[in-house]
């Protein structure tokens, strides 16, 4: 009888993309922080041009107006049938970017990312998108998975079932909090994932606050203005499930 998990690894061949698991995430995938720092990477034309690393920044912040006319397109996960996204590069340049060197080797990722972001706004509510992608040689940016909270529903409670250690939110009306007037973190998954991103490639993180075609971020007047925080109190980070390749 087969492990009770199959998934597929994203950018494998077709005979070796298939993978049978005993558990999900499988049990060769590990976390690896990487941190949101100083750029530029060279690699986007951003708001700040951001770099992704494992080594950890010491101070920093990154201001961000908010962009309503960010999207990451029309025909993506939220609109039925299969998404086309088109090249993340366009909505990069609206977003606050960080981005890796160019990778020495290859990364295979398999299971659920998870962003630790320190923000501050001058509204009391926000909705936060963030965008795992992989940049090719020539600059496109192809989107791999993504997730999204609304700042005010950042209350984490104890999940009813096993939700394998990831963060949850209860968004009980009970739960809800508005931004205070200081730095908060917002911790929340993204979507599972099996990726190969490919030795020569770069993996990078957008953060926007809005996606027009997909959600309806409520727009208010005047226009709310975030920083992110990267310091050593306040490090703003993402966690990669990396995975032993086979």
């Amino acid at each position: 009888m087969n492990p009770p998990v199959l998934y597929g690894v994203i950018g494998l061949p077709r005979d070796k993309a298939l993978r049978w698991s005993g558990q999900w995430p499988p049990a060769e995938s590990h976390s690896v922080v990487y941190y949101f720092g100083d750029g530029p990477s060279g690699s986007v034309r951003s708001v700040n041009d951001g770099r992704l690393s494992t080594a950890a920044s010491t101070r920093g912040t990154d201001p961000y107006k908010v962009d309503y006319t960010t999207t990451s397109g029309s025909k993506s996960r939220w609109t039925g049938g299969a998404p086309a996204y088109p090249d993340m590069a366009a909505n990069d340049c609206k977003a606050l970017t960080y981005t890796t060197a160019v990778l020495a080797n290859d990364i295979e990722l398999a299971g659920h990312p998870i962003v630790h972001l320190w923000i501050e706004c001058s509204a009391d509510d926000v909705d936060v998108f963030a965008y795992l992608e992989e940049v090719e040689p020539d600059g496109r940016s192809n989107y791999i998975t993504d997730g999204c909270l609304r700042a005010s529903h950042r209350r984490l409670s104890v999940p009813p079932h096993n939700r394998m250690g990831l963060p949850y939110h209860r968004s009980f009306s009970q739960d809800k909090e508005l931004l205070p007037d200081e730095p908060c973190e917002l911790v929340f998954d993204l979507y599972p994932t099996a990726n190969l991103f490919e030795a020569g490639h770069r993996m990078r993180l957008s953060i926007t606050c809005a996606d027009c075609d997909n959600n309806q971020t409520p727009q208010v007047n005047p226009v709310p203005e975030v920083t992110v925080y990267r310091d050593a109190k306040r490090p703003s980070c993402i966690l990669l499930p990396i995975n032993k390749p086979q």
